[in-house]
C-alpha cells in the first residue's frame, strides 16, 4: 500500500455525525418542544447522513486498502447490530417494556465497536513489535482497519431502538460496489481489438 495521509476528514465527520445522533437519540439537543408543527428542519440530520455516506463511499473507492476498510465497516456495523438485537432480547423491545433504556441500548450497540478497535491497537501493536519498527503510518494494515471501524460509528450510535444503522448499512454497501465496479471497469472506447 502506498503512503497517504490520515483521513482526519473522515474521523472528524464520523465523530461530530456520531455525537449529533447520539444527542438527537438522547433528547440532550435537537428536542422539538412541539412535535406537532411540520419543521423542515428536522431533515438536516438525514441529509448529513446521507452526504456523510457518500463521502466515506467515495473514500472507499479510491482507498487502495478498501478490502481492509470495508470489511472492518462491515464487521463493525453488523456486531453493532448484534448487540442491539441482543439487549432487546435479554430487556425485550422498546414499544412495549419500561426496563428499555436508550442509554443502555447505546452501550450495547457501541461496545462491540470499542472491542474491535481494542482489538486493532493491540494486534497492530504486536505487530509493530515483532516488525521492529515504530511507526503506525497508513500504509499499515490496523490503520486501514482502524479508518472503518471509525468510518462506521454513525451507524453504530444510529442502530437502536430499530436497528436503522443495519438498514442503511445495506444501501451503502450496494452503492459501494457499484461505484467501485464502475471505477473499475475499463471504457470500451480504451480496451484494444
Amino acid at each position: 500500500m502506498s503512503k497517504s495521509r490520515f483521513p482526519i476528514g473522515i474521523v472528524l465527520s464520523s465523530v461530530i455525525l456520531s455525537s449529533i445522533i447520539a444527542s438527537m437519540q438522547l433528547g440532550v439537543a435537537f428536542v422539538d418542544p412541539e412535535p406537532d408543527e411540520d419543521e423542515s428542519w428536522e431533515l438536516i440530520g438525514p441529509f448529513i447522513l446521507v452526504v456523510y455516506l457518500l463521502f466515506v463511499i467515495r473514500y472507499f473507492v479510491v482507498n487502495e486498502g478498501r478490502k481492509y476498510t470495508v470489511s472492518a465497516f462491515s464487521t463493525s456495523v453488523i456486531l453493532s447490530t448484534v448487540g442491539v438485537v441482543m439487549y432487546d432480547q435479554q430487556i425485550g423491545g422498546w414499544f412495549w417494556n419500561d426496563d428499555w433504556v436508550m442509554e443502555e441500548a447505546l452501550i450495547a450497540t457501541i461496545r462491540p465497536v470499542i472491542i474491535l478497535l481494542l482489538l486493532n491497537e493491540f494486534v497492530g501493536l504486536a505487530d509493530r513489535a515483532g516488525n521492529r519498527t515504530a511507526n503506525a503510518g497508513q500504509n499499515y494494515l490496523t490503520s486501514q482497519i482502524r479508518i472503518g471501524l471509525i468510518a462506521s460509528l454513525p451507524l453504530v450510535v444510529l442502530n437502536p431502538p430499530w436497528t436503522i444503522g443495519a438498514i442503511v448499512f445495506i444501501p451503502t454497501l450496494i452503492l459501494f460496489f457499484i461505484f467501485y465496479g464502475a471505477s473499475t471497469d475499463t471504457p470500451l472506447s480504451l480496451k484494444g481489438n
